[in-house]
């Protein structure tokens, strides 16, 4: 069990990595575009959509992993009775 409470907590942790990643990237850009000019700088709004995306898809995955924990210990609990 304490495994699992160390995976989750590791998937929490990089969650919230992702969102910094995406809202301090976001920030530097937005200064960058309003210091030099949004020409060299607007192309760099990559990198935050693409933390933003990489967010979503580890919540949606931990999700999947937790229902996918839950039905293994349900037919583990079913199997042992």
């Amino acid at each position: 069990m304490a495994r699992q409470d160390f995976i989750a907590r590791y998937n929490q942790l990089t969650g919230y990595f992702w969102l910094l990643i995406a809202a301090v990237s976001t920030l530097i850009i937005c200064y960058k575009c309003v210091v030099e000019g949004p020409e060299t700088w607007v192309a760099y709004f990559v990198v935050p959509v693409v933390a933003l995306g990489t967010y979503f898809l580890k919540r949606w995955m931990s999700k999947r992993m937790h229902g996918h924990l839950e039905e293994m210990n349900a037919k583990k609990a079913q199997n042992e009775q």
